[in-house]
Order: C-alpha cells, then sequence, then structure tokens
C-alpha cells in the first residue's frame, strides 16, 4: 500500500529531527525527563531506519527502528502535541491520532511483508512506563504485548571506591566466551553491540577475568523521579547534602552498565564492580536496567547495598513490549531479555 505522502523514510537523521527528539520530554504520569545527548546519540544507534512526519519543511513526528535481523528494536517514538493521546483531545487530536494509528499500521505490515528488510523480520520490541499514556497507547493501538518485565536498578555511593586488578579493555576475543556464556541465550541478543567498545574488568591474582560490564555515561534534565513523593524529591534534592551529588536535575549525569557478568554473579563482585566503575568514571549514580527474572539480577538484588536513591525510589518497573509478525510462527521464550544500555537512554 505504502505510506502517505507527508510520512517519509530515511536512514540518517536531519538536524530537524535531531532538534525535534531534543524537545521532547519523555514520561507523563511517572518520571519525567529529557535527553542531553541526542546530537551524539543519534549517530552511535545501530543501523537505523527513521520514519519521519513532515510538514511546512517542519518534522513534526518520527519514529526511528534499530534494525537488528529478525528483530526490529523501537528506539524512538516521538510527535508533536497534535498527536497528543489521553483522555481529553480535541477533534483535531483525535482525527490525528486516528491518521497515525493507520499509516504505522501500514508500516509495520510492510516490514512483516518484506519490505525495508533483507530477512524476515520477525518482531518489532520496544521498553515503555506503565505509567505512561503515550507509551500505553502505542502499545495498545499498535497490537504490542507484553512479554517481560525490566527493573530500574539504581545504584549510588557518595564517595565510591576504586580497587586492585581492574582495567578497561577492548579485547573482544578475550571477552566473547564469558559474554556468550552469560547472555547469548537472552532474547534479543545480538553480538554486533556486544562486541563493540570499551569494556570494565575485574581480575583475579591470576589475570582471568571474574566480572565486567559495558557502559554508557547519560546525561538528562529530570522534571520529576519516579514514584508517588516523585515531585516533591526532584525540588528538595539540590537542597539536601547527602543527595545533591547523586541528582542534579537540571544537568543529571549518570552511568548504564550493561552485559553485566560476574563469576557464579557473585554479589561481592557485582558491588565491588559497580563502585569502581562510579569511582573511575567520577560519578555517583549508575543505574541498571535488567530483566527482572534474569539469573544475575535475581541472584544479587536482595544481598548489596544499593544506595540512598534505592531507598527512596525503589526499583521502578519497565514493560518490554512486542508486535509479532502474523505470518510467521512464533514460539514466545521464557528466557530474560537482553538489554543494550545505549537502548534506554
Amino acid at each position: 500500500m505504502g505510506l502517505s505522502a507527508p510520512f517519509k523514510v530515511c536512514f540518517e537523521a536531519t538536524q530537524q529531527l535531531v532538534e525535534l527528539l531534543q524537545n521532547t520530554t519523555l514520561g507523563t504520569n511517572g518520571a519525567k525527563y529529557r535527553h542531553l545527548d541526542t546530537s551524539s546519540r543519534i549517530i552511535e544507534i545501530d543501523n537505523p531506519l527513521f520514519l519521519s512526519l513532515e510538514r511546512n519543511n517542519r518534522t513534526i513526528g518520527n519514529v526511528t527502528f534499530c534494525r537488528r535481523g529478525k528483530f526490529w528494536y523501537v528506539r524512538y517514538f516521538a510527535f508533536s502535541t497534535f498527536f497528543q493521546v489521553g483522555a481529553k483531545r480535541n477533534r483535531n487530536q483525535q482525527r490525528g491520532s486516528s491518521f497515525l494509528k493507520k499509516e504505522l499500521n501500514n508500516f509495520f505490515k510492510e516490514v512483516f511483508s518484506g519490505n525495508y528488510s533483507e530477512e524476515s523480520v520477525q518482531a518489532f520490541y520496544a521498553y515503555i512506563d506503565p505509567r505512561n499514556d503515550r507509551s500505553k497507547w502505542m502499545s495498545e493501538n499498535f497490537g504490542f504485548q507484553k512479554v517481560g518485565s525490566l527493573a530500574t536498578q539504581t545504584y549510588s555511593r557518595l564517595y565510591p571506591k576504586p580497587t586492585d586488578r581492574f582495567e578497561k579493555t577492548t579485547n573482544w576475543e578475550e571477552l566473547k566466551a564469558f559474554v556468550h556464556a552469560n547472555y547469548s541465550k537472552h532474547q534479543y541478543f545480538f553480538e554486533t553491540h556486544a562486541s563493540k567498545g570499551s569494556y570494565y574488568v575485574l581480575r583475579d591474582d591470576k589475570g582471568a577475568i571474574i566480572a565486567c560490564a559495558k557502559i554508557t555515561k547519560a546525561h538528562w534534565e529530570i522534571e520529576r523521579l519516579p514514584g508517588y513523593f516523585g515531585g516533591v524529591l526532584t525540588r528538595i534534592i539540590p537542597l539536601l547534602p547527602f543527595l545533591k551529588n547523586i541528582i542534579r536535575p537540571k544537568e543529571h549525569t549518570f552511568l548504564v552498565p550493561e552485559i553485566v557478568c560476574s563469576l557464579n554473579n557473585n554479589p561481592e563482585l557485582i558491588d565491588r564492580l559497580f563502585n569502581t566503575l562510579l569511582a573511575a568514571e567520577k560519578c555517583n549514580l549508575l543505574i541498571w536496567w535488567v530483566d527482572q527474572k534474569d539469573p544475575i539480577y535475581k541472584d544479587v538484588k536482595t544481598k548489596i547495598s544499593w544506595g540512598i536513591l534505592h531507598a527512596l525510589i525503589g526499583a521502578s518497573p519497565v514493560d518490554v513490549v512486542a508486535l509479532h509478525n502474523p505470518t510467521l510462527r512464533n514460539d514466545f521464550s521464557t528466557a530474560p531479555i537482553f538489554v543494550a544500555g545505549l537502548d534506554m537512554v
């Protein structure tokens, strides 16, 4: 059927698209924040396809996909106020939402029919805040189904401490077997991302790797923290000596670990690794998005002191949703979800 004229497909981000994403505040009823790294981050994402809605030489909407073989990740979903969703919409917004729904459904069908991909696409997947009205609207209107749940696990230290036998490495061949043993059977695992970039590792006294993680450093502007008291906390945190170094709402810097591994899922090793990561990067907070049923998280979540921010807001849930190709047989996996840290920021 093809897309209507206002929609355009391209494979490189335009400046107008970057501006739209930079000005988009994410979240509605829970945490609300804005990414400050968009102009550099959009260059880093893997194998992108940008589906943009343009009007009067302006980009007023976009869905960005990372094409990962059989699975496409929905990286960005941003539209102007004309397409606002929720209970209190005027008639123009309702028409805009109907038009958007029709066009995106046509696009999903085209991809499932073999367009825009060299191999058969099995599913689209995305991460959504279950309290976010816009995310729920996308999920409900396009047939996405919940397939998993992540924990937003914070780890904070006012005075992080370095440790011995800790180093940064880009030697993927040395890490490959360790990473594959922990993650190759996870849903949506892809080596293209895992094999790129630097890892931080801990070694034993014989030089063998006993723990590792990749990190992404992120910068957000936080309008509201998650949780019932999130709005109040955001206002008072800059006034509290023990919290103002952990959360800086106007320009918040934190680390995002991924591909977190340790020998025998040892919580002491993970604690030491995270503490040393903060010391090495001169940060006070990391946020680990991890499947709640991932063996490593299940083994360590009650055995690590996660810090003061966790005590205040807990570990907020994130839904993993997927739209499966109706023309294929889909064997639904119970394996944990592989989460690339870059996807979350």
